[in-house]
């Protein structure tokens, strides 16, 4: 989906992931738009907090795991924000990489 400006749902298929920050608004009452697209999960983050919802039948349900990432501690995620909010996009991209990196070395 890179680099389209327009999709069709019945040759594109919806993302595996949405991801909503909430910081005027709520997402919650955008969760019907990404039932009838069909996305399957939700990362909501509100308040340093993040929350994932998994599309079941016509609803989302909150999650513990993600089924896009099952093996990261998305939970984690928000203390990570909190210490690189300062340091500019790239330093943070790389701490993610990093943290992700860690987390996949865990499992093996």
């Amino acid at each position: 989906m890179r680099g389209k400006l327009k999709f069709d749902l019945n040759q594109d298929p919806p993302p595996d992931l949405a991801l909503e920050i909430d910081v005027t608004s709520k997402s919650l009452d955008r969760f019907p738009i990404y039932a009838r697209l069909g996305v399957p999960e939700i990362w909501s983050y509100d308040s340093g907090e993040i929350r994932i919802y998994q599309l079941q039948g016509e609803e989302y349900l909150e999650r513990e795991t993600s089924l896009v990432f099952p093996n990261l501690n998305i939970r984690e995620i928000p203390s990570l924000i909190e210490r690189y909010r300062m340091v500019g996009r790239r330093v943070f991209r790389q701490a993610i990489r990093e943290w992700v990196r860690g987390q996949m070395g865990k499992e093996g």
